[in-house]
């Protein structure tokens, strides 16, 4: 250890040691890990060596200016500026931008982006970071977003279509409901009056002139912050930052950056809105307060002590969710971030038609129940341990996170003043703070916050004649009648202190292979059962487990289907050795260990994840999903009655509406691919049919093979895998799905009327039989790829008629070799039929041509660097893991990313496109506004 290193940590163990001791007025330390400064001219930099994907780096510009300081001329410039950052700079002509970055592998959307809100803009960049060429290029486009977008007047012209696109495609039921109600939950602040998205009208006619000027007010270094965060050189970065932005100049005159709040209200406020094309129905009550920026190591304490009063409100509110004490189908509540300068304590409920108020009052119940009798001491102890190792867990995989929640929380810092003091820090100040919260001062909470001012209450829901909604002043009142209702204290009955009473008798590792060229191991058990590891450092005390077997709902009866269908999701919500879902959130308490099962139309599986030192917890519940699953008559109401609710509007929702449509005509109204219907649950979904299902098909585990990949020994935990996983029972049991007959149809060309927006959905199709094989599939995904890129830009770029597109592409050879590619957009409904003649034309042209030397190089690269960046993750392992022995595939091939990439050529490609996108295997589906029908 150097002797920097050791003095650091001695320093460090000093702070951390003598933090109980410590003066709470003392101001929160920052992450000694971040490089942060400011240079002469007022801009910030936050920089931040993080090894977990080599070569690369995440790269910010974040502006502390949004919607909020747009003038009345410039309703939608600040978003309309983040789109121009794309179109033309000092150093790259319009579109040379993204092209420059394709060509590294850099895709647009997931590595480049950019958002704006009500108060701040962000630029997003990924970037490799192994050469240096490459990394100072990043660094150039960073500073021409800062101040050198060239904003020429046909750009600017022709990048209109594509925001008013984007406003067309975000015109749905929910969005317009809850832009009519944030006058009233913000009592009508200026936020209300600059939604990001801004007005049509001024992104289609505003005079360019007024877009320079909020670029010129607004972008400057005393706003703007750099954050640089990967695998980098931070002094090397620092000099970069300095030498590329140290010239950057704020205005001569600048205007003030005027940081606008929330008004209070001292009445209480209530809306009843409704929307045709909504298809829940929502209730929110807020309680809004001054925020108070967590400054001291007394403000870091408030804050913990709200996080422990957030969290055991939630535990208790999803108790009643689950027992029906609260008939809703969704609900949730606490204290959080509200807007602009207020927080909020709040609770909301997706509540059911025909329980509205019982649902308002059970929500409001739990609330003042928790106010009236506070919390149980039982109850803060669990939270307490679940909090500390929640932090002790993030404390563990410091150095294996992505940058991406690094650079999330340093732009919280700069625009919102959120500490940041590091992982090591939170979890001591947590392990010597959290002795210390007494139930006291937890049951204080509530009289803190929830008060008689500043209140909102929001009913929000479909528009239809059949819902009976209550009139604003019948809101208010049963919101009122709450005060007196009569209540008893919460009862904390949990009545086990253990998962399993027993040790089942283990089985054994029969035999055991090893692949030293991927470092992974197989055991086969004595009970038919495989288990595939792979010890990582690629997480610090992160374990996943995924089982898998081939059957699924496809050997269920159609009469069964529906009770087959949601049988995995039933004994989830059950919970398992007579313990109740509930029950297992608080004996895990304090554990990293969670377990799911579930049934898919053709497989079986089970998913799981652990910390290392509770990798046994996380197998015990894996044997009891096999063993004890449950069979509670009250979770299973619970359930249906969710569900029912849940599907009662779909068709209220044009899009929903559509995606039905196409799914019968596609598939000839089969029953196990259309969307199911709340009719359909009501009348099939049984709890008899649907937990014999489960136990059929997971009474043996015979056949499964389970992936285990993470941060542990094959000594360490092979006493486990035999006591748990050899343990499980081994009757014979069907291992192959059925083939259920679903297939899909061609030459469909349909066009359907739903929606009062002026906008076109269009959705077309590619299927059929497919000769399949693991390369070729590959090969579709790739043309994807490439298809992606040329609509992109002939669609958006060329002619502005759409914000986006989307490509994707599938094949399986289960129950048969077939496939399925699709390409879906919005638009006009005057633009549908000139664009879709425009994707026939660009797919005739690979079809003709071939794809361009340019697109494969992008879509080479972008394999190598997804590819790469795979291998660092647990998750990408499991999956290519299973892909292998799915189809019987050599192991050692999961690093040669670069294999596929190498041999990708454009003769390949366009024979696929001329076998698989074809007329015989078209359909074409469109979606119009209803007034056009008429």
């Amino acid at each position: 250890m150097s002797k920097l290193k050791f003095l650091t940590g001695i320093l460090l163990f000093c702070v951390l040691t003598n933090l109980v001791a410590q003066d709470l007025s003392k101001e929160i330390p920052i992450d000694p890990s971040i490089s942060i400064g400011k240079l002469d001219n007022g801009l910030t930099y936050y920089i931040k060596h993080n090894p977990k994907t080599e070569n690369k780096a995440e790269l910010r510009l974040v502006i502390d200016a949004g919607s909020v300081l747009e003038t009345e001329k410039q309703q939608g410039l600040a978003h309309f500026l983040e789109h121009m950052a794309f179109n033309g700079t000092r150093n790259f002509k319009k579109n040379e931008l993204i092209d420059y970055l394709e060509n590294l592998g850099v895709l647009f959307g997931a590595d480049l982006n950019a958002h704006t809100s009500f108060d701040e803009t962000v630029y997003k960049l990924t970037l490799p970071t192994d050469d240096d060429e490459v990394y100072d290029k990043g660094i150039e486009i960073l500073r021409d977003w800062s101040d050198g977008m060239t904003l020429a007047e046909k750009d600017i012209d022709e990048e209109r279509g594509v925001i008013a696109e984007e406003l067309r495609s975000g015109l749905i039921g929910s969005r317009r409901l809850f832009n009519s109600y944030v006058p009233l939950i913000t009592n009508n602040a200026r936020h209300a009056k600059r939604l990001p998205i801004g007005k049509l009208n001024v992104i289609l006619n505003a005079d360019y002139e007024e877009l320079r000027k909020f670029y010129r007010d607004w972008y400057r270094p005393d706003l703007m912050a750099l954050m640089v965060v990967g695998d980098i050189d931070v002094e090397e970065t620092k000099q970069k930052i300095l030498q590329n932005f140290g010239d950057l100049k704020n205005p001569p005159n600048p205007k003030q950056r005027t940081h606008y709040g929330i008004p209070d209200n001292e009445e209480l406020k209530a809306g009843i809105f409704t929307d045709p094309e909504v298809s829940s129905l929502k209730f929110f009550a807020y309680y809004k307060k001054q925020k108070n920026n967590t400054e001291t190591l007394g403000d870091y304490r408030t804050a913990l002590i709200n996080r422990l009063y957030t969290g055991m409100l939630n535990l208790r509110l999803e108790e009643a969710r689950e027992e029906g004490v609260a008939p809703v189908i969704e609900i949730k509540g606490g204290i959080g971030d509200f807007l602009a300068d207020k927080d909020s304590y709040f609770v909301s409920a997706t509540l059911k038609e025909d329980h509205i108020k019982e649902g308002i009052i059970a929500t409001l119940k739990e609330s003042e129940r928790a106010k009236r009798y506070g919390f149980k001491q039982s109850e803060l102890d669990r939270y307490k341990k679940q909090l500390l190792n929640s932090a002790n867990l993030i404390r563990k995989e410091e150095g294996k996170i992505n940058s991406r929640a690094y650079v999330e929380d340093y732009i919280e810092h700069f625009i919102e003043h959120k500490p940041i003091p590091g992982s090591e820090f939170t979890y001591e100040f947590y392990k010597t703070q959290l002795p210390t919260i007494t139930l006291e001062e937890i049951n204080a909470v509530s009289e803190e916050w929830i008060g008689d001012e500043n209140i909102s209450l929001v009913l929000a829901g479909p528009e239809k004649e059949d819902l009976e909604l209550p009139k604003e002043e019948t809101l208010v009142h049963w919101f009122e009648s709450i005060k007196d209702l009569k209540l008893e204290a919460y009862e904390d009955d949990l009545k086990v202190d253990e998962l399993m009473s027993w040790t089942p008798k283990p089985g054994k590792v029969k035999s055991s292979s090893y692949n030293k060229e991927i470092n992974v191991t197989e055991w086969k058990l004595s009970n038919g059962v495989t288990v595939v590891l792979k010890p990582t450092k690629l997480q610090n005390d992160v374990i996943n487990l995924s089982g898998v077997r081939p059957g699924g709902s496809s050997l269920a009866p159609d009469k069964d289907y529906i009770s087959a269908r949601f049988a995995g999701d039933i004994i989830n919500q059950s919970g398992l050795n007579n313990i109740s879902e509930s029950g297992l959130r608080k004996l895990n308490m304090g554990k990293t260990a969670s377990v799911k099962s579930y049934i898919n139309f053709y497989e079986e599986l089970i998913s799981g994840e652990s910390s290392t030192r509770d990798f046994e917890t996380m197998l015990k519940m894996t044997h009891l999903s096999f063993t004890s699953p449950n069979k509670d008559e009250a979770a299973f109401s619970v359930f249906k009655d969710r569900r029912v609710s849940a599907y009662k509007n779909n068709e209220l929702n044009p899009y929903s509406y559509f995606r039905k449509k196409i799914a019968v005509k596609m598939t000839d109204n089969h029953l196990r691919a259309t969307p199911v219907e709340s009719k359909q649950v009501k009348e099939e979904l049984d709890l008899d049919k649907a937990y014999d299902f489960y136990k059929k098909r997971f009474a043996s585990a015979k056949g499964f093979t389970f992936f285990i990949v993470g941060n542990f020994e094959l000594d360490s935990i092979k006493p486990y895998v035999e006591t748990y996983l050899a343990s499980l029972p081994s009757g014979n049991i069907k291992q192959k799905s059925k083939d259920i007959k679903l297939r899909y149809t061609q030459g469909n060309n349909e066009t359907f009327y739903k929606g009062q927006e002026d906008k076109a959905e269009v959705h077309l199709r590619y299927t059929g039989k497919f000769d399949f094989s693991i390369r070729k599939k590959d090969l579709l995904s790739a043309l994807s790829h490439v298809i992606r890129l040329r609509l992109y830009e002939e669609l958006r770029e060329n002619r502005g008629g759409v914000y986006g597109v989307r490509v994707a592409s599938y094949a399986s050879e289960i129950p048969y070799n077939w496939y399925r590619h699709s390409i879906d957009f919005t638009t006009s409904p005057d633009d549908v039929e000139e664009l879709i003649k425009a994707v026939h034309s660009e797919l005739d042209k690979i079809r003709k041509e071939g794809v361009t030397e340019a697109d494969l190089h992008k879509v080479k690269e972008a394999l190598r660097l997804r590819g790469k960046e795979g291998l660092d993750y647990n998750s990408y392992w499991s999956m290519k893991l299973k892909e292998v022995y799915r189809y019987d595939l050599d192991p050692s091939s999961i690093p040669d990313f670069n294999c596929f990439a190498d041999e990708l050529n454009s003769n390949e490609l366009q024979e696929l496109a001329k076998e698989y996108l074809t007329e015989a295997n078209y359909s074409q589906f469109v979606l119009l506004p209803e007034n056009i029908a008429k």
